[in-house]
């Protein structure tokens, strides 16, 4: 579609006169010229007004019939440049970006690309991450490509998901400057990259919810104009903020600011459906610059207010405000696994019991549901294949189909609760947008020999402050990691007096963490002081953005084994020798008597996304001779019996005898043989002990009939990392009337709270 040259003319004398020229399907709208209205009538300078708008309408809408057909060939961006003509190669497919793996990546492919998004070829491609790794999936490896395919996708490769490549080897690409001959790609909709965005009020806040949106470009802030701004378009920039809504704004105390001149937008109309996770996926238009091709009419510039929900409000790591007690009420909606605040397996309660959801028509759309409906804002990932390691119990949702527009995620279209072939390894993912809440930079390592380990340093106004550790665990440990954006924690260390630093006066004392925090500041702490920590007791941590494994053991497996035995005291040496026995059994007249012992079997598997090892390596594990077998760990294993009002009655440990794969999932194969070589779980794989085994119990001699809580804790010390403690404890009801016992109600510990309210 052509239009060389048009004319509007006014009914009276002093007409005005706007020519268009040159508008093509290719070139774009090169020139406007405007007449002003001769004599300086008003009436007549109102009409022209009128005239250029309802132009400048038609116009909007002529554009995307003009490239429409174009932008649908669009799948594929480049991310983690300097600029538009370089960065990391990101491809669309099933609705997520992902990146490309550089093995076999050439010259060929790289002029695939560029010319794939609109330049004439390729200066050079990029290996090993040059720009920075990507997030969610690796969608093609061992691409290679001739050189005169139209896009990436046509040329030979392994097939979309499959690889066995990891983020560190993104592949990326330097495009030249030039520009096709038979495309342009300087004014057209969706192919502009916009990078991060922000909100200039008029007071800053933390977190910043209202003002200007401006977004950048070449290291450069730039404005919006307001041109036919609605609430879907501020719903997008919002949630790609972290916030989970937009609110109206009351624009008249923006009125004395300086007006947007149209010489300074680098976006002139955004127009977004509101489901989208960034600006980027909206038709956009730009400014050309030189011209008033596309001029800002409004002359201002689009402002936004986003909506805080009871996650965010009040929020401030200034005055040490803790986040709303959202985060213990009960959902039925639940991320695991995550290092990150707003990340993790997206799970499901329904039934009385927690599942997953299946990740085959997985994408940013479903996921942004997922994360409004917890108080986040859009998605900016949308992970499968179990990225957060692999869920348990049943696969509730499957083929979800969202309109980006749910309340909740099960409020979207999918299949029947439960009737799914769908297997957790295929459990979605989510990774959300969450406010700037300025928290990194309040928090600080000394001491270490790397970036992610050191003495924990805390700032309260102008201050440094000391962590004492007299209450530093794996909780306080992991909100520090998730705090400085390191991951998950690895080790949360109680004495780093070896690591140097400088002399802080000051030091937070008594601190405690539930564990969900996104600073150590919204933790419960006793005192900031300048007493300083007794001792050595400065807390530390080491942190990582390795993958973890994740233990979870078989409740149902527990229920249905629980029986008594009697069990004579000729049979317990062993047992004794390993101090699986209670202490009144030490003060009795072996070989006489016996012991009352609650036996059950139990179950643990690897969720996670690496192999689960001891703690010590191989050299110092220690012998047991009765047993002929080495322990590994010191506890791996703890059981209590607690009475009606939390008292323990009863307990019982078993040291890791041998860890080793007794079963392996579909997909997986055992590595761990407890008579050979190495110990450890393997990942997708678990470790049974029989009821049968010695120390499988818990000695229970003298325990009055009645009803208990029996607990069983893996890994109680925390001696090994893993991306999820939460599900290391097994609850279960026990009625016991001195001659037989009954176990119901066995739940994993995590499930108390909505199990007990539902």
């Amino acid at each position: 579609m052509y239009i060389y040259r048009k004319e509007a003319k006014g009914g009276v004398s002093g007409c005005l006169r706007c020519n268009f020229s040159d508008w093509s399907g290719g070139g774009g709208l090169r020139t406007v010229s405007m007449c002003e209205p001769a004599g300086g009538a008003v009436q007549r300078a109102m009409e022209a007004a009128v005239r250029v708008r309802v132009l400048w309408a038609l116009l909007v809408l002529l554009v995307p019939a003009v490239v429409g057909e174009e932008l649908e060939t669009v799948e594929i961006r480049l991310r983690g440049g300097s600029d538009d003509n370089e960065g990391r190669v990101e491809v669309l497919y099933e609705g997520e970006y992902g990146t490309i793996c550089d093995d076999e990546w050439n010259i060929n492919a790289a002029n695939v690309v560029c010319r794939q998004l609109g330049y004439k070829g390729a200066v050079d491609f990029k290996r090993s991450s040059f720009f920075g790794p990507g997030t969610g999936q690796v969608w093609l490896d061992n691409v290679v490509c001739k050189g005169n395919e139209s896009k990436i996708g046509d040329c030979s490769h392994r097939g979309w998901g499959k690889n066995d490549c990891n983020h560190d080897e993104d592949a990326g690409v330097i495009c030249s400057t030039e520009v096709r001959d038979d495309i342009d790609i300087s004014d057209r909709y969706v192919t502009l990259r916009v990078g991060d965005i922000r909100l200039r009020g008029l007071t800053k806040r933390i977190p910043q919810a209202e003002g200007y949106v401006e977004i950048n470009y070449q290291e450069k802030w730039w404005p919006i104009c307001a041109d036919g701004w609605d609430y879907n378009d501020a719903k997008v920039v919002c949630g790609q903020l972290g916030f989970r809504d937009a609110l109206t704004v009351d624009l008249r105390k923006y009125r004395y600011e300086r007006p947007l001149l149209h010489k300074d937008a680098w976006l002139t109309r955004v127009d977004c459906t509101g489901s989208e996770s960034t600006l980027t996926e909206c038709r956009l238009e730009r400014l050309i610059q030189g011209t008033v091709s596309l001029p800002c009419l409004s002359n201002m510039t689009a402002v936004v207010k986003c909506d805080l929900g009871p996650r965010y409000s009040g929020v401030s790591p200034t005055t040490h405000r803790k986040l709303s007690a959202i985060t213990t009420q009960p959902k039925f909606v639940r991320l695991k696994g995550g290092a990150n605040t707003g990340e993790g397996r997206v799970e499901i309660y329904y039934n009385r019991q927690w599942g997953t959801v299946c990740g085959q028509s997985w994408d940013l759309k479903q996921a942004s549901v997922v994360c409004r409906e917890l108080g986040y804002g859009s998605a900016r990932s949308a992970p499968k294949g179990a990225q957060f390691g692999q869920g348990h119990g049943p696969v509730w949702l499957d083929h979800v189909v969202c309109t980006g527009n749910e309340l909740s995620i099960v409020d979207c279209a999918h299949s029947n609760f439960s009737a799914t072939s769908c297997t957790h390894d295929h459990d979605a993912s989510v990774q959300c947008n969450v406010p700037d809440l300025k928290v990194k930079e309040k928090i600080r390592l000394s001491g270490g020999r790397n970036p992610r380990e050191g003495r924990v340093e805390i700032q309260r106004g102008r201050k440094w402050g000391i962590v004492c550790s007299n209450s530093w665990t794996y909780k306080e440990a992991g909100v520090a990691c998730r705090q400085l954006g390191m991951g998950y924690a690895l080790h949360a260390l109680k004495e780093v007096w070896y690591f140097e630093g400088d002399k802080l006066d000051f030091v937070m004392a008594d601190l405690e963490c539930d564990g969900t925090e996104e600073a150590l500041h919204f933790c419960r702490y006793k005192s900031w002081t300048n007493k300083g920590c007794k001792s050595h007791q400065v807390a530390g941590i080491i942190c990582t953005q390795a993958r973890l494994p994740d233990l979870v053991p078989d409740a149902s497996q527990v229920r249905q084994s629980i029986y008594l035995e009697d069990r004579p005291l000729y049979l317990l040496y062993c047992a004794a020798e390993e101090n699986c026995l209670a202490s009144s059994a030490y003060q009795m007249e072996w070989p006489y008597g016996s012991r009352r012992l609650l036996r059950f079997t139990q179950a643990v598997a690897n969720f996670g996304k690496a192999d689960f090892r001891p703690n010590i390596d191989s050299s110092q594990w220690i012998w047991h001779q009765c047993h002929a077998h080495y322990h590994s760990m010191e506890i791996f294993t703890q059981y209590d019996l607690l009475s009606e009002n939390g008292t323990k009655v009863a307990e019982g440990h078993k040291a890791s005898f041998c860890l080793e794969d007794s079963h392996c999932y579909d997909g997986y194969e055992p590595k761990y043989d407890c008579n050979v070589g190495e110990q450890g779980i393997s990942m997708g794989c678990d470790d049974t002990y029989k009821h049968s085994l010695d120390c499988q119990w818990i000695d229970i001699t003298g325990v009055p009939s009645g009803t208990y809580t029996l607990e069983v804790i893996i890994n109680p010390l925390r001696a090994v990392a893993e991306m999820d403690f939460e599900n290391n404890r097994i609850s279960c009801k026990l009625n016991y009337n001195g001659y037989q016992v009954v176990a119901n109600e066995c739940h994993l510990g995590e499930d108390e709270l909505l199990n007990s309210i539902y």
